[in-house]
C-alpha cells in the first residue's frame, strides 16, 4: 500500500466515523427511495401480492392500502420503510409476516394458465 492509498483509508475511517458521531461527512451520500402510488404498486405486484395480503404484510387496513396505490395518502414512517424493504427482499418480509406458507398453498393450487 504507498501513501496514496493509505490516506484515502484514512480519509474514508474518518467519513465513518463522523457519520457514526452524527455529524456529516464529505463522502457520504444518502439515496431515499421516493414511495409513492406507482412505486407502491409496482412492489406489490413484483412480490405476487393482492392488495388484501398486501395490507396483511405491511400491518397497513385494505381501505390504506388502496387509498396508497390511487395516490390519496403516503405510508410514512414504519410504514414506508417497510415497503422500501419488501421492494428489495419481498420473500423476507412476506416470511417474517407469516404469509410465506398460505401464498406457497393458494399459488400450487393455481391452475396453470397454459392449459
Amino acid at each position: 500500500m504507498d501513501g496514496k492509498d493509505f490516506g484515502k483509508l484514512i480519509a474514508g475511517l474518518e467519513d465513518a466515523l463522523a457519520y457514526a458521531k452524527g455529524r456529516k461527512s464529505s463522502g457520504a451520500r444518502a439515496h431515499r427511495v421516493k414511495v409513492d402510488r406507482t412505486f407502491i404498486a409496482e412492489t406489490r405486484l413484483k412480490a405476487g401480492l393482492t392488495q388484501e395480503e398486501f395490507a396483511k404484510v405491511t400491518g397497513a387496513s385494505l381501505g390504506t392500502v388502496r387509498k396508497w396505490e390511487r395516490g390519496e395518502r403516503s405510508p410514512s414512517g414504519a410504514a414506508g420503510m417497510l415497503v422500501r424493504i419488501l421492494a428489495r427482499d419481498p420473500a423476507l418480509v412476506i416470511k417474517e409476516a407469516g404469509l410465506a406458507k398460505t401464498l406457497t398453498r393458494r399459488r400450487s393450487s393455481r391452475p396453470d394458465k397454459a392449459a
